[in-house]
Order: C-alpha cells, then structure tokens, then sequence
C-alpha cells in the first residue's frame, strides 16, 4: 500500500505549544473563578470591571486559546 495522509492529523506539539496550553489554561480558569466567585458573592476582586463579566470573559477567551495549542 502506498503511504497516505490521514486528513485531521496533527504534528507534534512545539515547546511553544506546550508552554502556551500549561500557562494560558490555568491563568484562564482562574481568571474564570475569580470572576464567577466575584459575581456571586459580591466581592469585586478587579477594581475596573465591578459586574465580572470582563474577568470571565477575558478568562474564558485565554483558556480556549491555550486549548487551541494541544497538539
């Protein structure tokens, strides 16, 4: 049989991949956290987005760009 490409595949992840998904994911969920439990329990834990919706916003948006980066 002759060699083909399986179409979806992906190569190995770089060092960069790797360093991007380790720190984009946890710094956005924790981001996420803060916001929500900020949200909840009223405390504001950013002092330039009282309604937390910019903290899980911003959060959330950092946790899917590492995700993009696992290879």
């Amino acid at each position: 049989m002759s060699r083909l490409r399986l179409r979806g595949t992906r190569t190995a992840g770089s060092t960069r991949d790797r360093i991007l998904l380790y720190t984009l994911v946890p710094l956005g969920l924790f981001l996420f956290a803060l916001g929500f439990i900020g949200a909840r329990t009223g405390l504001t834990v950013v002092p330039f987005d009282p309604h937390h919706i910019g903290t899980q916003a911003t959060g959330l948006v950092l946790a899917f760009i590492g995700l993009s980066h696992w290879k």
